[in-house]
């Protein structure tokens, strides 16, 4: 069979043994759940899609926070390529095949870099799987649409600049740069800028490894990756430019556009020394379907940090190969030596904070804006890998010392499984060390203590079976054909036991059924859900839902039933604030939520009432002045009340007399107070803080319309006055009145306004489509030239 068969058909394997056990996600009978799949990224898919069916442009989500922008956040993935199979597949396997697939691009990605890097085909496949089926990636694909995107293209990227670097002539660098331009610009529209940001660190520094060990005029090089670069780069941003035209124009008044984090939380979720365990022992940190017993139980060791990435293994494989390869002197080599060197200052800044030079990065306010320095372990696993696909063509020993060190790292991999399956006995060193870890948790240690023991017990027994694949191929006699591909199977095969279970899923017909309580708020109107309802840390805090079974799949249809943000919004639910532990919503919006948990009961009823609550999702005894309950309802157990706001306020309302404060504090602490009346009154920006009048003037409003991202209507006032647009305020935002443009103002400290004269006039509010059209237009005309690339003959350019 011909090399590329072989690639094929390994290829083909891979998908195979891969979708084998997900048919039912595949299919769509069965949607991912697990963390922001169910929260996020799958109320704002249909939130879109309902959009586009309806003939409608998605530029706002109308669900989230008073408006948000939708086409212009990275997060929402709505302009990636996968968007098109919601046109030809049901939905949840639409949805279910935008991570799977991803998967599946990661290790043909991987595989390409490692053959360009000179690996042979079946290491290269053995890199390929490595990468692909890491800890790491497995975390992105099963619950991020955006990260486990974006994470699939890095070795794309880097594959792409290294064919820059190899370019000569003009017509290889336009060739070569117009791929790199493809690879970057779809890896941005995956909406990950912190991993877009690495990933041209890391192309860079591959690039810069190729050069050095070039024996050909390294100056040619240089000058032609710098021209290709520089080609990539516009192309790139044009092909993203439909997302990055939008995001430049809201971007300044995001939450991440005008705040920096703390150096505690911009170096949130490091890669803590103690989770190497993991390498060996990969389900060490529990089982990711569950709420109670297996689910993670290490909160002490954490230390408040977030656990973002579920699992860092390399694999035991992969890990074993380079430990036993980097022992003999022909593996050692210029890209082996860059990549070990990758490895090590990738490694050391995903520590964060513990790594001293991190805090470099910290000094710069762009990169204050991201978060998470475990992205760099990213970079880590693919050195790792690649370094994996170095060794496996070099594993059979030859020379006797040689023999004696693989054996020496086969007996010690063999002495630490086995001292796991000794210590994870009852009363074993396993409990003694874990059980101090545990006395804060809510869950009783009795019950958590087998969970964590048969997590042990069984990575210890994969962790053997992996050992004993490797001796095979170290030590047989004769050498095994296709030994590499062996080896990968083997890694991916092995992985299975921890990886199927990070793609946790629930039943689509019972995820698909309104909440029950959607019935009672058929009339419309925002709603706040009280963040006391959100239940995510169960093991560490206790449950609230006595009938709760452990498991995050009945969670889901938990929070769905709780209208728990954002998981109503595709049920016809719109948030007034909801959940945002990213910054990724507005700066105005986030202000106001925070003056809101920072208020009195009778103060939190004045800004909800404001900002257009109508409806309140709480617990019984936890209601708020001015609403009154409407009906309760029992959820797995837990007592919960629906109220109603007595005057809720309608979003396009009449604002007759005018306050101006000089501060956002100062008009976020008028509007909660007793002087401000929402019905008549609206705070404006102003260069000092002044009092409205006595009288408000009075006005006829007639709402036209009041869609996601427009709105009009006829206002008779008698005096000037403003009229207000109940949506989180960008300057992506338009007003005119009679078909002239008028200037836009925040409105009590968040929404919209336009001053309008005394008379009869008609006033529309638009959200700007200029810089979407824009980018659509860049997009296409980059297309366009790059078709023209491939249609020209090498050498006539």
């Amino acid at each position: 069979m011909s090399v590329r068969g072989r690639a094929v058909l390994s290829g083909l394997a891979v998908a195979v043994l891969f979708a084998l056990p997900l048919v039912p996600e595949i299919l769509g009978a069965r949607r991912l759940v697990f963390r922001d799949a169910q929260i996020t990224h799958w109320p704002w898919r249909r939130v879109a899609v309902a959009e586009l069916s309806a003939g409608r442009v998605p530029f706002v989500n109308a669900s989230a926070s008073g408006g948000e922008p939708f086409l212009a956040n990275p997060n929402a993935v709505l302009l990636y390529p996968t968007m098109l199979l919601e046109k030809v597949l049901p939905p949840a396997s639409a949805f279910n095949l935008h991570y799977l697939l991803h998967v599946l691009w990661a290790f043909l990605g991987a595989r390409l870099l490692a053959r360009r890097l000179g690996i042979a085909p079946g290491a290269a496949f053995f890199s390929g799987v490595a990468f692909a089926f890491s800890g790491i990636v497995m975390s992105y694909a099963s619950a991020f649409a955006n990260s486990g995107a974006a994470a699939s293209w890095l070795p794309w990227c880097a594959s792409a600049v290294l064919g820059v670097v190899r370019a000569r002539g003009a017509s290889e660098i336009l060739r070569a740069g117009a791929a790199a331009a493809i690879a970057f610009g779809l890896q941005l529209l995956a909406g990950e800028p912190a991993l877009s940001a690495l990933t041209l660190l890391f192309a860079a520094f591959l690039a810069a490894a190729e050069i050095a060990a070039s024996r050909e005029d390294r100056g040619a090089a240089a000058r032609g990756l710098a021209a290709g670069g520089i080609l990539a780069g516009i192309g790139a941003a044009a092909i993203a430019s439909p997302l990055l035209l939008p995001l430049s124009a809201v971007f300044p008044l995001t939450y991440r556009g005008q705040h920096l984090y703390s150096e505690r939380a911009f170096g949130a979720s490091p890669f803590l020394p103690w989770r190497a365990v993991e390498w060996l022992f990969p389900r060490f940190d529990g089982d990711p379907g569950a709420l109670f017993s297996g689910a993670h139980w290490q909160y002490a060791l954490h230390k408040g940090d977030l656990i973002y990435i579920w699992c860092v293994t390399l694999g035991v494989l992969p890990i074993a190969a380079v430990a036993i390869a980097c022992l003999k002197r022909d593996f050692w080599s210029p890209r082996t030596a860059w990549l070990s060197a990758g490895t090590v200052v990738t490694f050391l800044f995903a520590l964060g904070p513990a790594f001293p030079l991190f805090r470099i990065l910290g000094s710069a306010s762009l990169l204050r804006r991201l978060r998470y320095p475990i992205k760099f372990y990213l970079l880590t696993t693919l050195c790792v890998s690649l370094l994996a696909g170095f060794a496996a063509e070099r594993l059979r020993p030859t020379p006797a010392r040689a023999g004696r060190r693989a054996m020496a790292v086969v007996l010690a991999l063999v002495v630490v499984f086995v001292s796991a399956l000794v210590a994870a006995g009852p009363g074993g060193f396993l409990d003694r060390t874990v059980l101090p870890y545990l006395a804060g948790i809510a869950a009783p240690a009795e019950e958590l203590l087998p969970a964590i023991r048969r997590n042990l017990a069984g990575d210890a027994l994969f962790g053997l079976l992996a050992t004993a694949v490797l001796a095979l191929v170290l030590f047989s006699r004769r050498p095994i054909r296709g030994q590499n591909h062996l080896l990968a199977l083997a890694a991916l095969l092995l992985a299975f036991p921890w990886a199927l279970p990070l793609f946790v899923s629930a039943d689509e017909r019972d995820l698909a059924r309104p909440p029950a309580v959607s019935a009672a708020i058929r009339e419309g109107g925002g709603i706040y859900v009280s963040p006391q309802l959100p239940e995510f840390n169960v093991l560490a805090s206790g449950t609230r839902h006595p009938e709760l079974p452990p498991r995050v799949v009945k969670l889901a249809r938990v929070q769905i039933e709780e209208l728990v943000p954002a998981t109503g919004a595709p049920f016809g639910v719109r948030y007034v604030f909801d959940a945002d532990p990213d910054g990724s919503y507005g700066w105005y919006n986030r202000l106001a939520e925070e003056a809101l948990a920072a208020s009195a009961p009778q103060e939190q009823s004045r800004l909800l009432r404001l900002y257009g609550a109508r409806w309140l999702v709480h617990d019984q005894g936890e209601g708020r002045p001015d609403f009154e309950p409407v009906t309760g309802f029992a959820v797995a157990g837990r007592r919960l009340v629906l109220s109603q706001a007595r005057a809720p306020l309608p979003q396009i309302r009449w604002a007759g007399r005018a306050w101006r404060r000089g501060s956002l504090s100062g008009a976020l602490e008028l509007v909660r107070s007793d002087r401000f009346d929402p019905e008549s009154d609206v705070v404006l920006p102003g260069a000092a803080d002044s009092a409205a009048p006595r009288e408000a003037g009075r006005a006829r409003v007639e709402v036209e319309r009041a869609g996601p991202a427009e709105a009009a209507a006829t206002v008779e006032a008698e005096q000037p006055g403003n009229l207000i647009f109940s949506r989180t305020y960008f300057k992506s935002w338009k007003a005119k009145v009679d078909g002239r443009d008028a200037p836009l103002l925040v409105a009590n400290a968040r929404d919209l306004a336009v001053a309008v004269p005394a008379g009869r006039h008609r006033v529309e509010f638009s959200y700007d489509r200029a810089p979407f059209l824009r980018g659509v237009v860049l997009q296409a005309l980059t297309f366009l030239a790059v078709v023209g690339l491939a249609l020209v003959r090498p050498g006539r350019l």
